[in-house]
Parts: structure tokens; sequence; C-alpha cells
């Protein structure tokens, strides 16, 4: 019963899970003339980025708008409670395999 509680757990987290990690940086323009070239206080940003890697393996990543940050955030937030949840089931499941050999050894006989 449990099991099945935390299975259902892991399905409504992974409607809106996103794995990666924000970041934040400052940029400097494409206008030479712009004073975020000669005083780094003027840089432009910050701007805030999703970084993940693709099925490939590759390292990528994604602009985050401000106005979409809490959504991210969110995203993030159910990533990390399905990670925890689905370690939570993993355990259950070594636990019953071990369970499982510890039953199926009682009917053999030793020598």
């Amino acid at each position: 019963m449990i099991r099945k509680r935390l299975i259902r757990k892991l399905l409504k987290q992974a409607e809106a899970m996103i794995q990666g990690s924000l970041s934040q940086a400052t940029r400097t323009c494409g206008t030479a003339s712009c004073g975020c070239h000669t005083d780094p206080s003027r840089r432009h940003g910050p701007h805030t980025y999703l970084t993940f890697r693709t099925a490939e393996g590759k390292s990528s990543g994604m602009y985050v708008a401000p106005e979409q940050l809490e959504q991210v955030e969110q995203g993030r937030q159910a990533w990390e409670q399905f990670w925890e949840t689905a370690q939570t089931v993993a355990a259950l499941n070594r636990e019953e395999l071990k369970e499982s050999w510890r039953a199926g050894r009682k009917g053999q006989v030793r020598r």
C-alpha cells in the first residue's frame, strides 16, 4: 500500500518536474559605447539561466525570463521531491527483495 501511494506521488510530481540548476549571470552587450564595457557595475543583468544535461549527456542551458522564474523554480522543487520519493521506493524494493531471498532460503537444506 505504501509503494502504491508513493508511485502515485511520483506521477503527480512528474507532471511538473524540471531537472536542472538555476544560475545568474551579468553580461556586456554588443554596443561598444555602452558603459557596461568599462564599468563592471553597469553590466546588464543579472539574467537567470536553467542549466541541464541533454539525453546525449551534453551540458545545455536556457534563459529564464523573470516572469517565468517562479514556474521553473516550482518545477525544480518537483524534481527534488520526485528524486526523494524515487529513492524511498527503491529502498522499499531493496528490502522486499532481501525478504524474498530470505524466505527462499528457509526452504533450502544446508549441507
